[in-house]
C-alpha cells in the first residue's frame, strides 16, 4: 500500500519565527527532517506542505533547491491543505510530521506505519496519548479517513490541527495507539523556543558527524550522559499551541494524556487498572481528573502529566503528617541500614506495642498486620472464639474480607452461608442494634466510633451497655479515627472504651501497618485462632510508626489539623449559604475528616454532580473526592486555595443544574458506585 509522508511547515511561528529554517550543524532544520525521513522504507514520497502566504516563500525555495516535492495551501485550514495535497500526491495512507521535529526517527515511522497497515486502522499515532518524547510524534491517517475529517470538520480547531476530528470521533474510526516497547523518558525534543533549539544543536553537534540518521536510542543515551542539558527547556508544556487554542474538550484530553496512557497499559495487566477501588476510575472520573500520581511532598502531589495539586485525599487518610516527612523518612532509612524483615522477631515490635498500650485505653496487648482488613478480620475471629457465637453486627466500612463484604452489594464470591452471619445496624440508632442483639447469637458489634456524623449524646455508651447486656464483644474500628481524631483514638475522644480496637492508616504516615489491640484475656486467644503473617513484624513500617507517634505527641499535630478543619468547615458552610444551595449541598464530619455532600438535584444524580465537582476542582489544582482528608502539612494558604476553588466551582455546579448542561460541562466518564456504607 502506498504511503506518503507530509511534513507540515510554516515560517510564522509565534514563539520562534522562521524556526523551520534555523541552522543546525550547517543545514536548515527542515532539510534535516527530510533527509532523516528518506531512511524510512515505508515512505513512498516525502512532501513538504506549506502555505500560500509570501512569508512561506523561503520554504518553497528550499524545496526547489533540493528537489523536494512541495505543496502550498491554506495557512490556517491545515486539514484542507493535507486533503488537497493528498489529491495531488495520492496514497492510501498519509504520515503526518511537523517541521519542528528534527529528531524524527525513521525506524519509528516504519514501525508505526507497519502497525497501522497490519491492523487496517484509520488512524494510528504514538501521541494520543503520548508514548515518546515531544518531538518524536508520528500520526498515520488512512486517506479515506482524512477525507471524512475534511468533509465533516466544522470548527477552526479541527481544521487547524488536522487530526482532532479523528480522535474525538473514535466511534466512527478505527483509531489505535502505538505503544513504546519499553518505558521511554518523555523529554522535550521539539523546537518551539530558543531553549529547545539550543538543546537540539547540542545533540546534533555530538551525534550528527558520525551518523546523519542517528537513532532515538543514540539521543537518549547521550542525554543520560548529559542530564543537565534537559533543564533548560523542561519547564515548557507539551503541545503548547494545541493547549492554548483548543476547546475545553481537547484541553482536558491534553491535560490527562499520560494518565490515559498509563490506564491503558495498567488494564492490560491489572484488573480495573488499579489496586484499590477508591484510587481507580470508579471514584476519579476518567478523562476529567488524574488517575496516576508520580510524586508528593508535604500536602502537594504531581500527576504523571506534570500537573500539580494540593492533595485533600492523602492516600485515603494514610498520610497524616505529609508526603516525604523528613522525620519519618529518616527513621525509616536508619532502620533500613540494619534490615527490613528478619528470621526472628525484632525488638522494635515490643517498643511499638508498648507505646500503643500506653496511649490506647483498651490496649493491654497488641498484634500487627499490614492493612485494615487484616486487623478487623482478626478481631472478628477473636470475638467468635471468645464468645463461641458466630453472628456479627456491623456499622461502617470494615474491609474486603468475606465476613464483612458479604453484607454489602459487593458480595460476589461470598458464600450465602457467610453472608447470613453478618447484619447491619444504623449509626445513632440504638434500637436497630438492640433488635439484632435480641435475636441472639451476636458475637461482636464492630463499628467506627464516628464516621460522617458525630455520635448522639449517650449513643456510644448505649452501644457498650447493650454489648455487655447481651455478652457481645464491642470492637471499635479506628482505622481512620485513631491517631487522627485523638492520640488515644475515638475511644479517648468520646470516653468509651471497647473490648477490642483496630488501627491503621495514619499511624505510620503512609507506611503499611495495621494494629489489633484490646483486653489481654481476649487477645491471648491469638495463640489459638492462628493469626500469623510473614510481614507483620516488618521493621520499616514499625520504625515509621514510632516516629509518627513521637511527632504527634511532641508537635501538637492533632490540634493543628483540627484547627485547619474547623476553619474549612465554617467558611465552606458560609459559601454554600452564599450560593443558596443548603438544601442539596452540605458538610459533615470531624474537622480532620469532613465531608462535602452533593445530593441529587434536578435531572442529575449525586454521582453525576460529584463527577463534575471533581473535574472542576482538579482543573484548579485541588485533588479531592468527597471528603477533606487533612494532614499536618496543610497550612492556612492551602485552605485558602481550597476555599477559593470552592468559590469558583459551586456556581458552576449550580449553573449546570439550572441550565441542564452536564453533557456540555462534564468532559469525562462519570463515576460509578462502589457501594455506600456511610
Amino acid at each position: 500500500m502506498k504511503t506518503n509522508v507530509f511534513i507540515q511547515a510554516r515560517m510564522s511561528s509565534s514563539r520562534l519565527p522562521g524556526k523551520v529554517l534555523e541552522n543546525i550543524v550547517g543545514k536548515p532544520m527542515l532539510l534535516h527532517i527530510v533527509e532523516r525521513l528518506k531512511h524510512a522504507s515505508m515512505a513512498n514520497k516525502i512532501v513538504v506542505l506549506t502555505s500560500e502566504e509570501r512569508s512561506d516563500d523561503p520554504i518553497k525555495e528550499l524545496c526547489e533547491n533540493h528537489s523536494i516535492d512541495c505543496f502550498r495551501g491554506s495557512l490556517n485550514n491545515v486539514l484542507e491543505r493535507f486533503y488537497l495535497a493528498g489529491i495531488q500526491f495520492p496514497a492510501e495512507h498519509i504520515v503526518r510530521i511537523t517541521a519542528d521535529c528534527p529528531l524524527v526517527d525513521s525506524q519509528l515511522v516504519d514501525s508505526i506505519v507497519s502497525k497501522h497497515i497490519t491492523n487496517n486502522a484509520d488512524f494510528t499515532s504514538n501521541c494520543h496519548p503520548a508514548m515518546y518524547p515531544d518531538g518524536l510524534d508520528v500520526e498515520v491517517i488512512k486517506f479515506k479517513a482524512l477525507e471524512q475529517a475534511y468533509i465533516n470538520a466544522s470548527t477552526s480547531h479541527q481544521q487547524e490541527h488536522v487530526t482532532p476530528y479523528l480522535f474525538t470521533h473514535q466511534s466512527q474510526f478505527e483509531c489505535i495507539n502505538y505503544d513504546a516497547p519499553k518505558p521511554i523518558p518523555l523529554y522535550r525534543l521539539t523546537v518551539d523556543h530558543p531553549e529547545d533549539l539550543s538543546l537540539i544543536r547540542k545533540i546534533y553537534a555530538s551525534l550528527y558527524a558520525n551518523d546523519n540518521n542517528f537513532s532515538l536510542d543514540n539521543t537518549l543515551n547521550l542525554l543520560a550522559q548529559n542530564p543537565a542539558w534537559l533543564k533548560s527547556n523542561a519547564h515548557f508544556a507539551r503541545n503548547e499551541a494545541l493547549e492554548e487554542n483548543s476547546p475545553r474538550e481537547q484541553k482536558t484530553m491534553t491535560r490527562y494524556q499520560q494518565s490515559e496512557h498509563y490506564l491503558q497499559r495498567a488494564q492490560q495487566y491489572i484488573p480495573l487498572g488499579a489496586q484499590t477501588f477508591s484510587k481507580s476510575q470508579m471514584t476519579f472520573p476518567k478523562g476529567a481528573s488524574p488517575l496516576f500520581l508520580k510524586k508528593g511532598k508535604g500536602c502537594q502531589v504531581t500527576d504523571v502529566d506534570g500537573n500539580e495539586y494540593i492533595d485533600f485525599v492523602n492516600g485515603l487518610l494514610a498520610i497524616s503528617l505529609g508526603y516525604c516527612d523528613p522525620d519519618i523518612d529518616n527513621a525509616v532509612m536508619t532502620q533500613m541500614q540494619s534490615g527490613v524483615s528478619f528470621s526472628l522477631s525484632h525488638p522494635i515490635e515490643i517498643d511499638v506495642a508498648k507505646k500503643i498500650c500506653e496511649l490506647i485505653p483498651c490496649a493491654e496487648q497488641v498484634r500487627f498486620a499490614k492493612n485494615g482488613s487484616d486487623a478487623t478480620s482478626a478481631a472478628i475471629r477473636l470475638a467468635r472464639a471468645y464468645t463461641k457465637k458466630e453472628h456479627i453486627a456491623v456499622c461502617g466500612y470494615h474491609g474486603w474480607q468475606d465476613w464483612y463484604i458479604g453484607s454489602t452489594s459487593r458480595n460476589l464470591g461470598v458464600p450465602k452461608s457467610t453472608q447470613a452471619l453478618t447484619h447491619t445496624f444504623q449509626y445513632n440508632n440504638l434500637s436497630s442494634l438492640e433488635a439484632l442483639l435480641q435475636a441472639g447469637n451476636i458475637a461482636a458489634v464492630i463499628m467506627e466510633p464516628m464516621n460522617v456524623s458525630y455520635p448522639d449524646e449517650g449513643f456510644l455508651q448505649g452501644v457498650k451497655q447493650l454489648c455487655e447486656q447481651y455478652a457481645a464483644i464491642l470492637i471499635f474500628d479506628e482505622t481512620i479515627t485513631g491517631f487522627r481524631f485523638h492520640l488515644g483514638g475515638g475511644q479517648s475522644l468520646f470516653n468509651v472504651t471497647p473490648d477490642l480496637a483496630t488501627f491503621g492508616k495514619g499511624i505510620a504516615n503512609g507506611f503499611p501497618i495495621s494494629v489489633i489491640c484490646g483486653k489481654a484475656e481476649i487477645m491471648e486467644l491469638m495463640n489459638d485462632i492462628f493469626f500469623s503473617g510473614t510481614f507483620a513484624g516488618e521493621t520499616l513500617s514499625l520504625a515509621a510508626t514510632l516516629a509518627t507517634i513521637k511527632k504527634i505527641e511532641e508537635q501538637n499535630i492533632i490540634s493543628h489539623i483540627s484547627s485547619m478543619g474547623n476553619r474549612l468547615i465554617e467558611e465552606l458552610n458560609s459559601l454554600i449559604k452564599k450560593y443558596d444551595a443548603e438544601s442539596w449541598i452540605s458538610t459533615s464530619g470531624h474537622p480532620s475528616w469532613s465531608f462535602i455532600h452533593i445530593s441529587e438535584q434536578g435531572n442529575y444524580s449525586a454521582l453525576q454532580l460529584r463527577s463534575l465537582f471533581i473535574q472542576e476542582m482538579a482543573k484548579r489544582g485541588v485533588l479531592i473526592n468527597s471528603s477533606h482528608n487533612l494532614s499536618f502539612a496543610h497550612k492556612d494558604t492551602h485552605i485558602d486555595a481550597l476555599l477559593l476553588a470552592y468559590d469558583e466551582v459551586l456556581p458552576i455546579i449550580i449553573s449546570c443544574v439550572a441550565k441542564k448542561s452536564l453533557d456540555v460541562d462534564f468532559l469525562g466518564t462519570p463515576l460509578q458506585s462502589v457501594f455506600k456504607v456511610r
